[in-house]
């Protein structure tokens, strides 16, 4: 039974797009445990909205280019975050999903900023 759980997970991470469902659950963790453990308002805005989300929402930009996963993963992230405001946080919040999908969007573009077109 425990190999066949072990199997399970190692077929469903060979999956394209799990990369960036660990990285979306990653982030909804860090959300929950913040308030658990107190972090203050200025600290979880500042500190994990910002920076640390911004960080997540690149990298699931260059992991959708990277594993060839289809484009509308891109919006899983940002769907999860505004999800997550209208449950427990302040709504001026949900600005901030235009900004991860907008770092998305840079994490797909990446390699494409400063090519030149020939």
């Amino acid at each position: 039974m425990e190999n066949n759980k072990k199997n399970g997970i190692k077929k469903l991470n060979e999956k394209n797009f799990m990369p960036v469902i660990w990285l979306t659950l990653l982030a909804i963790i860090i959300w929950i445990i913040c308030p658990l453990v107190h972090l203050s308002k200025v600290w979880r805005i500042g500190l994990i909205f910002f920076v640390f989300n911004s960080f997540i929402a690149y990298e699931i930009g260059h992991l959708i280019t990277l594993r060839k996963a289809s484009k509308w993963w891109v919006l899983l992230f940002p769907a999860a975050f505004a999800i997550a405001v209208l449950i427990h946080f302040a709504l001026y919040n949900l600005l901030l999903c235009i900004v991860y999908l907008c770092f998305e969007l840079f994490g797909l573009w990446r390699d494409e900023f400063y090519r030149e077109k020939k």
